[in-house]
């Protein structure tokens, strides 16, 4: 009867606001689960032939992709300046504190994330001459958590620092190691060649410019004693001494590969790489691995002008000389003791004698026993095809070549791939080839190998 009196000093109640209206479901996305997924070795074989970015919208896809595409983003890694940071590394990934080793910082951020286990090959480029072992030191831990690595790439490495700490630094990838990578090392050839022994399964081995052989031996350094050496059993590619610089010097090359071929444990590289540096010792390189070599590329380069001058070729001048006086020597290689040979590949640059070069090619053919010898490469660029290609003495010694390998060709398969740099119509190719390789060319052996137009040969029509 008696209702809630309400004071007249109370304040009005508040007003509540309705609640709104449930949100729609969201749509979600349904599969079909009667469609088979595909294995992980198929997944690991597309994803193997991707870049980097391809693998990245990959893994955005799902969560199964991401996991199966992760190790294949984080496989390489490259410590170089941050201005050529690459996506493995990206620039958000790398702290902020100013200083010149801010790449080596990565390292600490990867491993923070728990990616370094996926990591199979390592790059190290620093804007700094030389690395020491002292600037790997705050990062060790991160280096031993990196068990599994394939390749080693490093530039202007202080090797005699490291030779101590092998250990300490590189001991969770010293047995996994395959590929090694050392660009303008720091220290004389058998230093060198003691710090590669260090990796007891390694196989390939690359060393790109001796920076300066005799800096231990000057200053007194120290020795290191090499009791075992790994396999070396895949491609040995070296550039040594004459592209390094002042501190350069062929002494060094020549000491490096005599040193190399007394390894306790041999040489059994089915690749070399070489360049015009190794002086007298090409031949004993090459017998050293008669047993197993299968393919040798030999590369000309022109570095100086009394190459040119001289009216010699890099290639056949095995002996470094300044002087603007006196005839190249062009020693004669032999392949009798080698009976697995597969390949040989000659890279004929410009400042090369067309003459001199088919004479010494034509020597080194006749000398050839292996059953397996099925392809010879010659590979020119276009001054040497359109300018240095003329004249019949040149015609006369191409043509014994040409008669040597269809000798050769009665017993076993021999194809002449001739490999052009630049682009140019393959008719013109064709009959320049045909004038030096008559038979060869007729007998349907030869394969012309030219690289694909680009727009400004198509649009200018560049005819050489």
């Amino acid at each position: 009867m008696f209702g809630r009196l309400r004071l007249l000093d109370d304040p009005k109640p508040a007003i509540v606001p309705p609640r709104p209206p449930p949100p729609p479901p969201r749509a979600m996305i349904t599969y079909d689960k009667g469609l088979p997924s595909l294995p992980d070795d198929i997944l690991c074989e597309i994803f193997g032939l991707l870049d980097v970015e391809s693998l990245i919208f990959c893994s955005l896809t799902g969560k199964a992709l991401s996991c199966s595409a992760k190790p294949f983003i984080h496989r390489t890694l490259y410590l170089t300046p941050r201005s050529k940071v690459t996506p493995y590394v990206t620039p958000h990934m790398m702290p902020k504190t100013p200083g010149p080793w801010n790449e080596l910082k990565g390292l600490q951020t990867l491993s923070e994330r728990g990616l370094l286990h996926h990591t199979r090959h390592i790059s190290i480029s620093l804007p700094r001459n030389p690395l020491f072992v002292h600037d790997l030191e705050p990062y060790i831990r991160q280096l031993g958590t990196i068990t599994n690595l394939r390749s080693l790439k490093t530039r202007w490495l202080d090797v005699p620092s490291f030779i101590p700490k092998m250990e300490e630094c590189f001991g969770g990838f010293l047995g996994s190691l395959r590929f090694l990578e050392l660009e303008s090392p720091r220290g004389d050839h058998h230093q060198i060649l003691c710090f590669a022994c260090q990796f007891p399964n390694l196989r390939d081995l690359k060393i790109n410019g001796l920076q300066d052989y005799s800096h231990s031996m000057r200053n007194g350094g120290p020795y290191f004693e090499i009791k075992t050496s790994p396999p070396l059993d895949g491609t040995l590619d070296l550039e040594l001494g004459l592209d390094a610089g002042p501190g350069g010097d062929s002494i060094g090359a020549q000491l490096f590969v005599s040193n190399l071929v007394t390894l306790p444990s041999g040489l059994r590289f089915r690749t070399l790489k070489l360049s015009e540096w190794v002086g007298n010792n090409l031949q004993l390189l090459v017998d050293a691995c008669a047993p197993t070599l299968e393919c040798m590329e030999l590369t000309s380069e022109c570095f100086g002008r009394s190459f040119v001058e001289l009216g010699g070729c890099p290639l056949f001048t095995l002996v470094r000389t300044t002087s603007l006086s006196g005839t190249p020597r062009c020693p004669q290689l032999s392949f009798k003791r080698h009976p697995v040979l597969r390949d040989l590949e000659i890279n004929l640059a410009s400042s090369v004698d067309l003459e001199r070069a088919a004479r010494w090619l034509s020597g080194t053919l006749k000398t050839i026993t292996s059953n397996a010898f099925t392809k010879l490469t010659v590979c020119v660029d276009r001054v040497t095809l359109s300018l240095r290609a003329t004249g019949e003495n040149y015609v006369r010694e191409w043509s014994a070549v040409d008669n040597v390998l269809d000798r050769l060709s009665l017993c076993e398969d021999v194809t002449l791939v001739v490999r052009l740099d630049e682009w140019v119509e393959m008719d013109k190719f064709g009959k320049m080839v045909e004038k030096y390789f008559p038979l060869m060319w007729e007998n349907g052996r030869v394969n012309l190998e030219v690289p694909p137009p680009t727009m400004r040969d198509v649009t200018l029509k560049r005819i050489y």
